[in-house]
């Protein structure tokens, strides 16, 4: 298998399909599908990477033994807190396409190194590209902008009850949700689509989410966010934010297995 210089594998990009819009479409207007794509290009200056791979499985001792060396010592330590083999995997993994993701912007592994946190909380590069990680059932992802701040949030569909959460959808969320044709996959829509704005944002759930105003492709709270939903799986609902419109999107599926 070829190899990056750094010793990392070489990732081979697999077209996915990408959604602009909702995985609900009936939720919002100005639903557009867009398919087969590997690159979307709306402007050359401004990039936004989003890699993403499956843990079905454990993977092979000597896959992960070789990612694990790429860890700077303070994220090692971090990683075998984790007691389960799927949160350690996650964990590990989502650093890797961080790297890869990393690498179409010219930095390597030691840019891990250099993770800082604002007082909420949220991981950065300073002076560097942002980043943002998000991790749910069987999938990573990772997404890594130039010239823009982002904020990717993945969610896997499974049953909830809605009482538990009232407080966290404005009233005309919650009527869009209880008349869609599948209102447990419009609540997941409008959850990962809250996530990854708070995320982007970084003050996290210091922000109250029923006064997240969302509309066909964009979001306010403070400041207006750009929507883009990505179609991965039929059994999961996944949002981008970002604070620009206008953007280049490179989409890649990773194959951990082959690592």
């Amino acid at each position: 298998m070829e190899r990056w210089k750094n010793g990392l594998p070489r990732i081979t990009p697999i077209t996915t399909n990408l959604v602009r819009g909702n995985c609900c479409p009936e939720l919002v207007e100005g639903f557009v599908t867009i398919s087969d794509s590997l690159y979307l290009t709306m402007a050359e200056e401004k990039l936004i990477h989003i890699l993403y791979a499956k843990l079905s499985d454990e993977l092979p001792a000597d896959v992960y033994e070789r990612c694990l060396r790429f860890l700077p010592g303070s994220l090692r330590d971090k990683h075998f807190r984790y007691k389960r083999w799927q949160d350690r995997a996650a964990n590990l993994y989502s650093k890797i396409l961080l790297v890869h993701g990393l690498q179409q912007f010219g930095l390597d592994h030691t840019a891990l190194e250099n993770i800082r946190y604002t007082e909420q909380g949220r991981p950065y590069l300073e002076d560097s590209a942002d980043f943002n990680i998000s991790h749910s059932g069987e999938y990573i992802m990772c997404a890594v902008a130039s010239g823009t701040r982002v904020g990717i949030d993945i969610e896997e569909i499974k049953p909830v009850d809605f009482e538990d959460f009232t407080d966290l959808m404005s009233k005309e969320q919650w009527g869009k949700i209880r008349q869609s044709d599948d209102p447990l996959k419009a609540f997941f829509t409008f959850w990962a689509i809250k996530e990854s704005i708070i995320k982007a944002d970084g003050r996290g759930l210091s922000i109250p989410l029923n006064d997240i105003v969302i509309t066909s492709n964009t979001a306010f709270y403070d400041t207006k966010w750009y929507l883009k939903q990505l179609l991965i799986d039929d059994g999961y609902c996944a949002s981008l934010a970002s604070a620009h419109e206008n953007v280049q999107l490179k989409l890649e599926l990773v194959d951990l297995a082959t690592l």
